[in-house]
């Protein structure tokens, strides 16, 4: 029987960065981030919760590294949070030359 339940994925603007507190961080618009995928088998097993990831952006708007600042209790929601933040188009600031941390935030209902 198939389940009802469906997953939805949502994509917080950055708030906060991690870089130094004079240093303008690069920023990214929820429409410009791609969903994360989430397996059709996964969704009875009620994997939910709030991601946040730590990106580290280069003056090109590329991403160079990430980590888990928030993990939502389930490791393969954690990892399709990162995977997707890393194909987010981030827009550096317009004075940044260097690399700086900005956070993403992903909340997933299981409904």
């Amino acid at each position: 029987m198939l389940s009802t339940k469906r997953l939805s994925t949502v994509v917080s603007a950055l708030l906060l960065s991690l870089a130094a507190p004079l240093a303008m961080a690069a920023t990214v618009d929820p429409k410009d981030c791609v969903k994360p995928e989430f397996p059709a088998r996964w969704l009875n097993e009620g994997d939910s919760g709030n991601v946040v990831v730590a990106f580290l952006v280069g003056a090109d708007g590329k991403v160079l590294d990430s980590k888990l600042v928030e993990s939502s209790g389930f490791p393969r929601v954690d990892r399709a949070s990162i995977r997707a933040g890393a194909a987010c188009k981030f827009k550096p600031a317009a004075d940044q030359t260097a690399a700086s941390w900005a956070k993403v935030k992903y909340t997933w209902v299981a409904e």
